[in-house]
C-alpha cells in the first residue's frame, strides 16, 4: 500500500487504501471495505462452482462482522442465524434463507446485540486476497467461524434459541 491514503474499517479494522466507493449506512464499513466486499462477491460469482455454496455464509460473516448499531436490530440477529444455521447445524444458502423468511413473518421482538470490540481477526480483505479460489474458500470458512466464534456465548445461545424456536427443524441438516 506503500505511501498511498489509508482508511481503517471501523466493523473489522482492515486498513485499505481509499477509493471512491459510494457509503453504505446499512455496515458499520469503511467505503473501502465495503468495495472489497463487493469485490468478494464478484470473485465468488466469477467461481460459483466452486465457491457458490458459501453465498449466504459470505453476506452473514459480513454482516455479523459490520454490524451498524444504528440499523434495525433484526440485522445483526439473521447474521448470527446464518452462520449458526451452517456451523451447527449444517444448513446451507436456501435453508438460512428461507429460515430468514420465515423468522421475519413470524417474530419482531429482536434482541440488541452489540459486537464485541474485535469480531474475528481476519476480514474480507484477507478473504479476497488469500490466492487461488480453494485458498479462498478456505479463507472463507474461516473469516465466517472466526466471526460466529467471536461473538459473547451469551448472545450466541439467544441465537440458538431464537432459531431452534422460530424455525422447523427440516431446515436443519444435523
Amino acid at each position: 500500500m506503500g505511501s498511498e491514503p489509508t482508511t481503517v474499517c471501523p466493523g473489522c479494522g482492515a486498513v485499505l487504501p481509499r477509493s471512491e466507493w459510494p457509503d453504505t449506512p446499512k455496515y458499520n464499513a469503511s467505503q473501502e471495505c465495503a468495495e472489497v466486499a463487493g469485490e468478494l462477491l464478484g470473485f465468488e460469482v466469477e467461481n460459483a462452482v466452486l465457491l457458490g455454496y458459501l453465498h449466504q455464509l459470505r453476506i452473514d460473516a459480513y454482516g455479523a462482522q459490520h454490524v451498524n448499531p444504528d440499523a434495525p436490530r433484526i440485522g445483526p440477529v439473521f447474521a448470527l442465524n446464518g452462520l449458526y444455521m451452517f456451523f451447527e447445524r449444517g444448513s446451507g444458502n436456501l435453508d438460512v434463507r428461507t429460515a430468514h423468511g420465515i423468522m421475519a413473518n413470524s417474530y419482531d421482538d429482536w434482541p440488541r446485540l452489540v459486537p464485541p470490540d474485535q469480531v474475528g481477526e481476519l476480514t474480507a480483505y484477507d478473504v479476497l486476497t488469500a490466492g487461488d479460489v480453494h485458498q479462498v474458500e478456505s479463507a472463507l470458512l474461516e473469516w465466517a467461524r472466526q466471526v460466529w466464534e467471536s461473538w459473547p456465548d451469551d448472545d450466541r445461545e439467544t441465537i440458538r434459541k431464537l432459531t431452534v424456536e422460530l424455525v422447523p427443524e427440516r431446515y436443519f441438516k444435523r
